[in-house]
């Protein structure tokens, strides 16, 4: 017995039901993917935030100097100073006591990055976070690192490590259009000056595509 395939009726109106069904079921998937961008980068943020802390509170209120302090166990020698630091990391040589890295109780983060300054974490909008936590004095505002010669960084004048301090995470990639997203999501909608204050700041640029770099997250400590 031979057996009957689809006529082109038939043919015609499976492709329609398809296409149909497609019209709302693809837009649908799409907006929660795009919801889930700005979601996930505050979640990082956030999630490096509470990270900071809770390094903060074990390591006896110092904080990390980059990201990586909270992936991994923070280094220590028998001769700690400035010129060789118990942290290897390049651009922040903050001096750990012995005592501080038997403290450390990390991995405080769920993420994997190198000791290298200049590497990033990826998040939604394919927004960076860099390796760098930026310091500052919380008394007079000065941060850590200032720009040296070319792309070196250098200590800035004035900066007290004694001091209190807190710390910001540099997010590179976000257009206003997407900063604006993610400042609604940390700050709330109702902020009179969305990217001037609050947690989550970044300059204005003149078009919703041009990019709000760099945009910085207070993470430690938490006002």
């Amino acid at each position: 017995m031979q057996r009957r395939g689809f006529t082109l009726v038939e043919t015609v109106v499976t492709v329609g039901i398809l296409a149909v069904m497609a019209a709302f079921v693809v837009p649908s998937v799409l907006k929660k993917a795009d919801a889930a961008d700005p979601v996930k980068v505050a979640n990082d943020l956030n999630s490096i935030s509470t990270a900071a802390q809770q390094f903060a509170s074990d390591v006896k209120g110092a904080l990390p100097g980059d990201i990586e302090d909270l992936t991994e166990p923070l280094l220590t020698n028998s001769s700690c100073n400035t010129f060789n630091p118990c942290d290897s990391t390049i651009t922040h040589t903050d001096i750990y006591t012995p005592q501080q890295v038997r403290l450390w109780k990390g991995p405080y983060l769920a993420a994997s990055i190198s000791a290298d300054p200049g590497a990033t974490i990826r998040s939604g909008y394919v927004a960076d976070i860099e390796n760098t936590l930026v310091r500052y004095d919380a008394i007079s505002g000065i941060p850590e690192l200032c720009a040296g010669v070319g792309t070196q960084m250098v200590p800035c004048a004035g900066f007290i490590a004694t001091n209190p301090l807190f710390i910001a995470v540099r997010v590179d990639s976000l257009n206003l259009q997407q900063a604006l997203i993610v400042n609604g999501i940390i700050d709330g909608p109702n902020e009179a000056q969305p990217g001037l204050q609050g947690r989550f700041r970044f300059p204005t640029p003149t078009s919703p595509t041009a990019l709000a770099t760099p945009a910085y997250f207070l993470a430690a400590p938490v006002p």
